[in-house]
């Protein structure tokens, strides 16, 4: 068969078989090439040798309370319009608390971290005040972008609270 014949109306599919068949490989060969970068044994360990930073280590502290055995009080008062589930990691079950209601938690541990979600899965913004040495208050209120959201407050051992 002659390279003219493959052109004329009685050989439309093997025509159509050659070119399918040469598009099909030139689309195969990227994807193996790209395949083949795969990351070696030494980058994965290299990955796991540096660990994500926890958020103390990246933020600064927005507060002190004292440290040392003592426990503490953290008071919640939910200025948002919706319900806010909040939980003292280690210290409470989840608890809700409705929109402009007060909480007290009282003898908490520290390190501390509590939680606060609205129960509608709108943003939430968390704002401190140390109103004495022990006791912490913890405005919540609406976030209006991802930036000021802030959902959880983290006391360490050494009395740094974070907000994340």
């Amino acid at each position: 068969m002659k390279f003219t014949n493959l052109f004329n109306s009685k050989n439309q599919g093997l025509l159509g078989a050659v070119l399918s068949s040469l598009l099909v490989g030139a689309v195969a060969f990227p994807i193996a090439g790209v395949a083949q970068n795969t990351p070696t044994k030494q980058n994965e360990l290299q990955a796991q040798a540096q660990p994500m930073p926890l958020p103390r280590n990246v933020l600064d502290p927005v507060a002190y309370v004292r440290p040392g055995n003592e426990p503490v009080a953290v008071e919640i008062i939910n200025g948002t319009n919706t319900w806010v589930t909040y939980q003292a990691i280690g210290e409470t079950d989840e608890r809700t608390l409705g929109g402009g209601d007060e909480a007290m938690l009282m003898d908490l541990q520290i390190p501390l971290t509590v939680t606060f979600v609205r129960s509608d899965g709108g943003l939430i913004h968390a704002e401190p005040e140390i109103i004495a040495p022990g006791e912490i208050r913890i405005y919540l209120n609406e976030a209006y972008n991802l930036d000021s959201d802030i959902g959880n407050m983290r006391i360490d051992t050494n009395g740094s609270m974070y907000l994340y």
